[in-house]
């Protein structure tokens, strides 16, 4: 199976670290990220693809030189004009649309390795789900079906659901290349998301819960990630 990682992102709320280096590659616990992302990959990933921009070529190649990687690692660029997960997808479409299913994780995004592997383990398409405090109802989360382990419902939280743990859809998922057949669904800031997307054409998505997940959009995340990633190596 083939893992795609997305890598684009501009990193705005890390500024200044970002100013010099890409959000992937700030250390955790002196661990780059995508470090911490390519020792948790399970074992049934065979090859990975990051999803960049051009002008991070030279410094993810230089870093992807320092590793001893056992698996081949392919870059694909992103067209920064088209906003969103989907089309920071659609950039490695070429390298996954003749498999039949791949893991899609964010660059920024930690996660534990058996928990991953139980992720791929699923029939696809399948999501990462987490219990998170969400606080705004401009958020999404889901309804469950236990007993079929099936996602029911993609939607908005209700105002009785804000500051209360509810389900998230964390940036690990796997998919089919029947994806790439989806018209991308848009959402209001004008991004067109991998979630949105999904739902908006497939009724059957099965899910596992995730315990541990670091996602690392400001300072503050990392903070709680080093903290965190210290507790976990010990």
């Amino acid at each position: 199976m083939k893992a795609v990682i997305l890598c684009a992102g501009e990193g705005t709320r890390l500024r200044p670290l970002t100013d010099t280096i890409p959000k992937t590659l700030i250390p955790v616990a002196g661990t780059p990220i995508l470090a911490r992302i390519f020792s948790t990959l399970p074992e049934e990933i065979s090859e990975a693809v990051l999803v960049i921009q051009e002008k991070q070529t030279e410094a993810i190649q230089n870093f992807l030189d320092t590793l001893k990687l056992a698996i081949p690692v392919s870059i694909a660029y992103q067209d920064m004009n088209a906003k969103g997960t989907y089309h920071a997808l659609l950039s490695a479409k070429h390298y996954t649309e003749n498999a039949d299913a791949f893991l899609v994780l964010n660059g920024d995004d930690i996660f534990v390795q058996s928990e991953l592997a139980s992720l791929v383990s699923l029939s696809a398409p399948a999501y990462g789900l987490a219990k998170k405090v969400l606080n705004d109802i401009r958020y999404r989360t889901c309804d469950v079906d236990e007993s079929q382990q099936k996602i029911t419902s993609f939607r908005l939280i209700r105002e009785d659901e804000k500051d209360t743990p509810v389900y998230c859809f964390t940036g690990a998922c796997v998919l089919t290349k029947d994806f790439f057949t989806y018209a991308p669904e848009t959402i209001s800031s004008g991004e067109a998301g991998i979630p949105h997307t999904l739902f908006a054409h497939s009724a059957s998505v099965s899910f596992t819960r995730f315990t541990e997940w670091l996602q690392i959009n400001t300072h503050e995340d990392l903070r709680i990630a080093t903290e965190a990633s210290y507790s976990l190596e010990q």
